[in-house]
């Protein structure tokens, strides 16, 4: 199999967290690289899978939870301009 050189610019601690997660899962970064770029070819769409949300998603998830059982619903907004408005306030 021909291969071809891919230069890309990365945070070095995102290189080196991810190179740590691919090494334990028994991959190289390069080949997790090559089939995620196989996958956008093949489906025409990049998706990303959350297995664990972020620690700022769990902290709104939370506190949406919490405006909710007080009563505090946002949405659904018709028009637009009903939702900016609520954002801005």
């Amino acid at each position: 199999m021909k291969t071809a050189m891919l230069n890309i610019k990365i945070d070095p601690r995102v290189k080196r967290d991810a190179s740590k997660v691919a090494e334990n899962l028994g991959f190289s970064l390069s080949a997790l690289v090559t089939a995620s770029l196989k996958e956008l070819v093949r489906q025409r769409a990049i998706s990303f899978s959350l297995l664990e949300p972020s620690v700022l998603l769990k902290e709104a998830i939370r506190d949406t939870r919490a405006l909710r059982a007080r009563g505090k619903s946002f949405g659904p907004f018709t028009p637009m301009s009903a939702m900016m408005k609520s954002l801005r306030s």
